[in-house]
């Protein structure tokens, strides 16, 4: 892990200081989380493994979509199908954002059908749309069918409870002191090592290697 902090400037950060999107990384020792992490349909990934990567984004966050198209597939793809690590998405609603809330509602709404994936996929693909007037719903209709729609949107209207793992999740982020999205925080035999911005992907490829040849 040395050797890769050679390659990140730190930067040290007060907690006065307002959450900000940006690709710049930095490394914090995360706190220790007060109660065991729930299960939820936003944790993928072998159970078991070493290694957990917690990635709190914001849905209108550039930096957060940049980091979600081209580089978690990657992540994906080499650690969490492998079963090498476990993939936990949590939500950090920046209050600069005004659709964010609402598009979290969506994806988790799509969650509780099991749609949760391709949904927030498909709200980071098209940022840059429903950015501009909060049309977040026309876009989540072009990849369910009717039925499933329906079925969400009645979820977004009514569904009481649905905003209690975004809540979580703030939560949760407050106390690993976020700053900014995205954000990953890796567990690592209970101990929480906080990593701020968008890394390259061979960068934190690095980094997730060095994490899981410690054993």
């Amino acid at each position: 892990m040395r050797s890769l902090l050679l390659l990140l400037p730190v930067l040290v950060l007060s907690a006065q200081t307002p959450p900000t999107t940006g690709t710049k990384a930095t490394f914090k020792k995360a706190a220790a989380p007060a109660t065991p992490m729930a299960k939820n349909f936003k944790l993928s990934g072998n159970p078991t493994a070493p290694l957990t990567l917690e990635l709190y984004t914001d849905y209108e966050c550039p930096s957060c979509r940049m980091f979600y198209l081209q580089v978690l597939p990657a992540v994906i793809a080499n650690y969490v199908t492998t079963g090498k690590i476990q993939l936990l998405h949590r939500d950090f609603p920046l209050p600069m954002h005004q659709f964010s809330k609402v598009a979290a509602r969506y994806a988790n709404a799509a969650g509780q059908i099991g749609r949760y994936d391709l949904v927030a996929g498909q709200i980071f693909n098209t940022q840059p749309d429903w950015a501009q007037n909060g049309s977040i719903d026309a876009q989540v209709a072009k990849v369910l069918p009717p039925g499933e729609m329906q079925k969400v949107r009645d979820l977004v209207k009514s569904d009481s409870h649905l905003d209690d793992t975004v809540t979580a999740d703030v939560s949760m982020g407050n106390t690993d002191g976020l700053n900014q999205t995205p954000t990953m925080v890796f567990v690592y035999k209970g101990k929480r090592q906080r990593i701020d911005g968008a890394l390259p992907y061979e960068i934190l490829k690095s980094y997730i290697d060095q994490m899981l040849a410690r054993g």
